[in-house]
């Protein structure tokens, strides 16, 4: 069989028939064998003026509750508009998503979602920012700062609760974006390349930040990004996507023991995955 049809074959059974064994200090746990999030088949495109733009071609895998996926693909493949219909903002052309065994077809509070931008509301305050969802739920107003306030804890922005965004770096932007996402408990936290506009450093720092934010809430996570190191670093397993109209080429296995540090990003450990992911990247792009 050529390898692309059998790394194909592969790839199929793997996404949906994958259970995750987590590895925490070492210990590998096993994890219970339902998804929490199951993607089949999505077929989406637009209608141009001129043509039919098809932009992805029957995507399907499953999340399980508590996992850490990342998506990595080409710039331009549809990783946002995935994103974007699994949190029931737009509806594919095709195929369907499923939260808990629901077909997801309108933005829910099961669902939380931080962009590439933090979008916050430049007159109301970082508190005031974070709390706006309650308010638009009609939740009482202490109730909702006292949700707010412990979020910005979680986050590491106590003590800046009645700074404006103008105020803030971009880094800490993005935690009042996460906070604010996070203010209904969603069961999945959706992140589109949030650290994409930090500098190398920063972005760095965020991402152990939010690392020690999902041990804290232990949220199921699908997250863009474009960086592979970042994806091996935050992952449990990382879908590779082909260019446009994408589907799922390949998924990589990240097996690093938890708690991570920046210092397993220098080990053997850390570069295999890595090499795996960029290898699926190179052949997706040179296949016709």
């Amino acid at each position: 069989m050529p390898q692309d049809a059998s790394d194909a074959a592969r790839v199929g059974k793997d996404v949906h028939c994958h259970r995750r064994r987590e590895s925490e200090n070492g210990v590998s746990m096993a994890k219970p064998d339902r998804s929490l999030l199951r993607v089949e088949r999505l077929e989406m495109g637009y209608r141009r003026p001129d043509r039919w733009l098809p932009v992805l071609d029957g995507v399907s895998f499953e999340v399980e509750g508590g996992e850490f996926v990342c998506l990595v693909g080409p710039s331009g493949c549809g990783k946002t508009t995935l994103l974007r219909l699994v949190a029931g903002l737009e509806r594919p052309t095709s195929g369907r998503v499923l939260l808990d065994g629901v077909e997801v077809d309108r933005p829910s509070r099961s669902v939380g979602i931080v962009f590439q931008e933090p979008t916050l509301m430049g007159w109301r305050t970082v508190e005031a920012n974070v709390a706006l969802p309650l308010e638009v739920n009609r939740t009482p107003r202490g109730k909702a700062l006292r949700r707010a306030r412990a979020l910005l804890e979680l986050v590491g922005l106590s003590g800046f609760e009645e700074t404006y965004p103008a105020q803030l770096s971009g880094g800490m932007a993005q935690r009042v974006a996460l906070a604010r996402a996070l203010v209904h408990d969603p069961r999945v936290l959706l992140l589109d390349e949030p650290f994409g506009a930090l500098d190398a450093l920063t972005r760095e720092r965020m991402a152990l930040e939010l690392l020690r934010i999902w041990r804290a809430r232990r949220k199921t996570v699908v997250m863009v990004t474009h960086s592979v190191p970042e994806a091996v670093f935050l992952a449990d397993r990382v879908l590779v996507l082909g260019p446009r109209p994408a589907s799922v080429v390949a998924q990589v296995e990240v097996d690093l023991p938890r708690p991570r540090t920046a210092e397993v990003m220098g080990t053997v450990s850390f570069a295999a995955p890595a090499r795996q992911i960029r290898e699926a990247l190179n052949r997706a792009a040179s296949s016709p």
